[in-house]
């Protein structure tokens, strides 16, 4: 074998091999592409070959609780371009007959197709004539898609606890953001073919993913007591001068809401606001109705005691508090009637910071309601670590702390229904489109504030707000019905200062009625008024105007009906009998349980049941004979009934020579405070 021969073969071979390592390369990345990142790379090569848009779904409809309709999403149009297409194929002038067809001018379309890539929005959910005359155009690269816009056909109605609901079908507030996830329903899916320059593929079909329609709500809420609400809040802040108004009308044995109103003065629009659970306020004298429950569950405090109101005014930790008249001694009845802060400061002295805080907290001051709507504020009620006398005192007729209108409308609620604290809620049910229910709201008790007895005490104490001959809420009155309730002032805090404004007010007024068989309790709160605007003279009017005509449109009638009654002890008015008029019931029928009922609504039961009453006292049933359960015979059901607690608590409110009491102990001075404090209702 020559030399020459040797040396080609080694060429050979060596260039054998740099092939064989090349092609080793390549099947090893070839394994490594296929094995490692094949998924990565097919998932990305889909992406650049298809593109992939959401549109927005058919949200579920929102009724209130008698089917009104308060939203619901229509069909509309959307425009879209593929800018680059677009701008090959038409001229300036025919772009802007496209941008005039669509309501646009020229340069803010034009901006469009410049900015976007390879898909752009034109115009979004647009009329259907806009739509069609962009179509009619036939430009290339113009399309069209149907979307879902939603629409509230009673305008601004309850508009706060609605919310909105933005372009792409999600929820920003109110109800449609709380249960946003209910109403979406499947997204609208948009998919284009592309081919590898990003061009569209002319015969790619768009194709629309069939939409499930998301799941109907019906809110507790009554249109027509809604709608009330609004137009009497609306006159009264154009009368009054105020800035802003709020409005809570429940249902004080359920917590279901009726309706919630929110109303601004400058017109701005509440859909993405609603004050009466996302704002706190101080509760001004309104808070002395929950003074008074929480001292008689405390015992801090009889019906018979007297307390010395101090001709007026009082000093304490050098800060002078003021009644409107001069008060001498004054029992709760009447510390509540005139709303003397003076009588209220001392009670809560007597009560002391530990148990009036935690009765405040039992009321559910200092902590969020519950309720099913977004952003709710907790108000504010600080440890009573923290408080002076003087803290205490004025705490006492509701300054220093804040409540939300929606806390104080649940703790009166709590007084009318006897003394649980019920759990607020705007949604009843949720029904799929199939019409099956999926969510249903039911009365949650969330604890008991105070007893039966001192809750019946409250209400029979607060109706002389109204029906006093020196009542503060005079003007709450509502032909043939009873109202219990509490009129408030208080100065609006200026933060400049960490004081209070001089003549800057929020005036109030929170009650229900019918007293003797609450169905409503309804609260009214007027922010930033005048100086001579308390809650007695613009508050009270407005929940009178609400609650006459909400009684009406729930039919409560004014007085039982269907039996007769003849009075027993004449004057005295111990016993009386009464017939019902249904079919009587049989010998040996079981007794119906009328323990706790009114005396309204025993005899509603006792018509349903066809049983005769013999009744005694005035109040709640307390005892029965049958008992509930047992047969009856031919005599009369016996019921007694309370008003009151029983007599004889120990304890109470230290006589005037008490020290915490006393006015020398208060060193008494008439001289001008620094500051005016709020002066009673």
């Amino acid at each position: 074998m020559n030399a020459a021969f040797k040396k080609r073969r080694s060429r050979i071979l060596g260039l054998t091999l740099v092939l064989a390592s090349f092609f080793l390369v390549v099947v090893v990345r070839l394994a490594v592409l296929v094995v490692f990142d094949g998924p990565r790379l097919t998932s990305l090569a889909r992406s650049e070959q298809t593109e992939r848009l959401e549109l927005a779904a058919v949200r579920g409809p929102i009724v209130d609780r008698h089917g009104e309709v308060l939203a619901l999403s229509a069909e509309s149009r959307s425009i879209y371009a593929r800018p680059r297409r677009l701008l090959e194929s038409t001229s300036p002038a025919q772009r802007a007959r496209l941008a005039a067809a669509l309501g646009l001018s020229s340069a803010p379309l034009e901006a469009k197709l410049v900015r976007q890539g390879s898909f752009a929005w034109l115009a979004r959910q647009i009329g259907r004539e806009r739509a069609e005359a962009a179509e009619a155009l036939g430009f290339d690269g113009v399309g069209t898609v149907s979307e879902y816009k939603r629409f509230y056909p009673e305008s601004n109605l309850a508009a706060a606890v609605v919310g909105m609901a933005g372009v792409d079908g999600q929820g920003l507030s109110g109800i449609e953001l709380r249960y946003d996830n209910l109403f979406r329903g499947a997204p609208v899916v948009l998919r284009v073919n592309r081919d590898a320059l990003g061009h569209p593929i002319l015969d790619s079909p768009l194709v629309l993913r069939n939409p499930e329609p998301g799941a109907r709500l019906e809110l507790t809420l009554d249109a027509a007591i809604q709608a009330l609400a609004e137009k009497e809040l609306g006159t009264q802040l154009q009368a009054s001068g105020a800035r802003r108004g709020s409005a809570v009308v429940l249902d004080p044995f359920t917590g279901e809401v009726l309706a919630l109103a929110a109303v601004a003065s400058d017109g701005a629009d509440e859909r993405l606001h609603e004050s009466a659970v996302q704002d706190a306020f101080e509760p001004g004298s309104t808070i002395k109705g929950i003074l008074g429950a929480i001292a008689l569950e405390n015992r801090a405090i009889t019906l018979e005691r007297k307390i010395f109101c101090d001709n007026g005014a009082m000093e304490i930790g050098r800060r002078m508090i003021h009644d409107h008249g001069r008060h001498q001694w004054l029992d709760l009845g009447g510390i509540i009637e005139v709303s003397s802060n003076i009588g209220a400061a001392k009670i809560a002295l007597a009560l002391g910071a530990n148990r009036y805080y935690d009765g405040l907290k039992a009321f559910g001051f200092g902590a969020r309601t519950g309720i099913d709507l977004p952003g709710e504020a907790e108000g504010l009620v600080r440890a009573p670590g923290s408080w002076k006398n003087v803290d205490l005192a004025s705490h006492g007729f509701g300054q220093g702390i804040a409540v939300t209108p929606i806390q104080l409308a649940t703790a009166y609620a709590a007084i009318a229904n006897g003394g649980q604290l019920m759990r607020p809620f705007v949604v009843r049910a949720a029904f799929d489109a199939a019409g099956n229910e999926i969510l249903r709201h039911t009365p949650q008790v969330l604890r008991r504030a105070v007893s039966p007895a001192v809750a019946h005490t409250m209400n029979r104490l607060l109706r002389e707000v109204v029906n006093g001959a020196d009542g503060t809420g005079r003007r709450a009155r509502v032909a043939d019905f009873t109202v219990a309730g509490k009129t408030g002032t208080a100065q609006m805090p200026n933060p400049a200062t960490g004081g209070y404004y001089q003549s800057r007010l929020v005036a109030s007024f929170v009650g229900f009625l019918p007293a003797d068989d609450p169905r409503l309790v309804i609260l009214i709160v007027l922010e930033d008024v005048g100086e001579g605007h308390e809650g007695g003279l613009v508050a009270a009017p407005v929940f009178s105007a609400i609650a006459a005509g909400a009684l009406g449109r729930l039919e409560v009638a004014a007085n039982p009906r269907g039996y007769e009654s003849a009075t027993l002890l004449g004057a005295l008015g111990a016993m009386t009998f009464h017939e019902a008029s249904d079919e009587p019931a049989r010998p040996g029928d079981a007794a119906p349980d009328f323990t706790g009922l009114s005396l309204r609504a025993a005899l509603k039961l006792a018509r349903r049941a066809g049983v005769k009453l013999e009744t005694e006292g005035r109040g709640y049933v307390t005892a029965q004979a049958p008992a509930p359960g047992a047969a009856i015979g031919k005599a009369p059901i016996k019921l007694t009934l309370v008003s009151a607690p029983a007599a004889g608590w120990s304890g109470g409110v230290a006589p005037a020579s008490d020290p915490r009491l006393s006015s020398a102990a208060m060193k008494l001075k008439l001289a001008a405070a620094r500051q005016r404090p709020p002066r009673g209702d």
